[in-house]
């Protein structure tokens, strides 16, 4: 009899093993999809975090080459974009002079 009681204890103890495994199968499901959703929101708020970048580094140069009230710094920015943009103009000039020979 207390071999049918000590098999019977080990069976209980193996179904409560295997309900605590299935649980932490399907716990572990869970947060595997919400790592992946998680994952899916920072690579979408980094593109808008570079996107936004994008565009104030543009509105930067925007404000700056129109020239209303800079600083020191912003003034000389502007200078270093107008002297490449010319730097630019000359190489296409170039360009098209040795197209045109």
């Amino acid at each position: 009899m207390e071999i049918e009681q000590y098999i019977q204890s080990i069976e209980d103890k193996l179904q409560q093993l295997f309900r605590k495994l299935q649980q932490s199968q399907a716990d572990n499901a869970l947060l595997r999809e919400q790592v992946q959703q998680q994952q899916d929101e920072l690579l979408q708020h980094q593109q808008t975090i570079e996107a936004l970048d994008e565009k104030l580094k543009l509105a930067k140069i925007a404000t700056i080459t129109q020239g209303n009230g800079l600083s020191e710094e912003e003034d000389a920015f502007r200078k270093e974009v107008r002297g490449k943009i010319n730097d630019y103009i000359r190489e296409i000039d170039r360009c098209i002079a040795l197209l045109n020979s």
